[in-house]
């Protein structure tokens, strides 16, 4: 037996980087940062475009929402809310629909007097006169029978001893829409 000895490579020495290898390490250095940065352009972009949905949603809430009611303490400002209140609410009062239905009664033997609306009450007295009974509970049957009135009542009547032919002199009470 000849005494050769026997060398085992458990580890193989470190190889050299080449000139090459540094080359194309830093090739696919530059690529990835070419790479990277349209995509960070992009990022950032989509955070913009989500901050700017988000208010753009939290406008359209609050617009959608009732706005709160401010706590009024000042006494001038109150009884200007208040005075614009029965503005808005004579302004939304359909006038058209109570005229139109004291219009439509037969009245030929009545004469309307006075009508007083009430808007904060939704109702309204009416002061006419009729030549008698008969005519004063047609003119009240009429108006009970159009729908655009509701609780239609006689209030009171009274006959006119000093005017001329002794008329009939009565109030009515009526009212529209739901109650309030």
């Amino acid at each position: 037996m000849s005494n050769r000895t026997l060398r085992l490579d458990f580890a193989p020495k470190p190889r050299r980087m080449t000139d090459a290898g540094v080359a194309v390490l830093l090739l696919c250095a530059a690529l990835l940062l070419a790479a990277a940065w349209p995509v960070s352009q992009m990022l950032a972009t989509r955070a913009e475009l989500q901050a700017s949905l988000a208010t753009q949603q939290a406008q359209r809430d609050a617009r959608s929402r009732p706005a709160a009611r401010a706590v009024v303490t000042d006494p001038a400002e109150r009884t200007r809310l208040r005075a614009l209140r029965r503005v808005a609410q004579n302004l939304t009062t359909p006038w058209a629909d109570v005229l139109e239905s004291l219009e439509a009664a037969p009245n030929q033997a009545v004469a309307l007097l006075s009508v007083e609306p009430s808007a904060a009450k939704r109702n309204l007295r009416i002061t006419a006169e009729a030549r008698d009974a008969h005519d004063m509970l047609a003119y009240l049957a009429a108006l009970q029978q159009d729908p655009r009135l509701s609780g239609v009542v006689l209030l009171s009547h009274q006959v006119q001893t000093q005017a001329p032919g002794m008329p009939l002199r009565f109030q009515v009470q009526a009212g529209w829409g739901p109650a309030p």
